[in-house]
């Protein structure tokens, strides 16, 4: 019997971030289930995919690769979207896409994102022990900003229900996304700011891969970028732009969500 993992990712346009978040995680997949499964990898973004294929790293669609695999004659087929939360990239291209393939398989199975919930209390598989966010790496007095990206056409529920999970547990964590059309946004995080007094701030991207959202939106020079409309709001902010797939507390994430999905049946 032939069995498959399918990592499909978004994509990212940065060569290191790609190495140390994305081609980690695969490393990760690949040590934990190489003696049952045969790892494979597909991006949903067709301008990323033409954008590393220029630079000579050739990636596939995943209606691509299951059509590779039924060819094969692969039996089962476990989806891994490492997309953070169950948005527009996982309703309109992965769900769909299994669909088309659901009888080319004698299993296939979709994991959820690992930020997915219906609830706050959902979140509570993200102890303070495992830590995955940094927030461990806080100097004194300071609270830390995580930019996601959002949705800019249907509400995200994700990024507000993961906040208030972390308010339920006293973590110095404040949530927002990149597209101003979505909510918890840049405007929501500095008046939740403000009204608690916070006056340092430790800003990092809650986005798997540190790519382009984060050297641009989050730590750019231009007057618009989240470090700057922060510091202009009267804020010390330190930031990083390190993709949390460089954290192996992160990445572990999804190693556990994969076996429950591999478990599952």
């Amino acid at each position: 019997m032939q069995r498959a993992i399918a990592a499909v990712s978004f994509g990212v346009g940065n060569v290191q971030a790609k190495e140390s978040c994305l081609d980690a995680l695969l490393t990760d997949i690949r040590n934990g289930f190489s003696d049952r499964f045969d790892v494979y990898e597909a991006w949903t973004s067709s301008f990323l995919m033409k954008k590393m294929a220029r630079e000579g790293y050739m990636y596939q669609p995943l209606e691509s690769l299951l059509a590779d695999l039924a060819e094969k004659n692969y039996t089962e087929v476990i989806i891994m979207p490492t997309h953070l939360t169950p948005g527009e990239e996982y309703h309109n291209k992965i769900l769909p896409a299994a669909a088309r393939f659901s009888g080319s398989f004698r299993r296939l199975s979709v994991m959820e994102p690992v930020l997915t919930a219906a609830a706050p209390e959902d979140f509570a598989f993200l102890t303070a022990e495992m830590d995955v966010f940094g927030l461990q790496e806080l100097a004194e007095g300071e609270e830390m900003v995580l930019m996601g990206h959002g949705s800019p056409h249907q509400h995200n529920c994700a990024y507000e229900l993961l906040q208030a999970y972390a308010d339920s547990c006293g973590w110095p964590l404040h949530i927002g996304v990149v597209e101003h059309e979505d909510f918890p946004n840049q405007s929501d995080v500095i008046r939740r700011l403000k009204m608690k007094g916070v006056e340092r701030l430790y800003l990092r991207p809650l986005l798997l891969a540190g790519g382009s959202h984060a050297v641009r939106d989050l730590a750019g020079e231009q007057p618009d970028s989240w470090k700057n409309v922060l510091r202009q709001a009267g804020f010390q902010v330190r930031y990083s732009v390190q993709g949390l797939g460089e954290q192996q507390a992160f990445r572990q994430l999804y190693i556990n969500c994969l076996k429950k999905t591999i478990n599952f049946e």
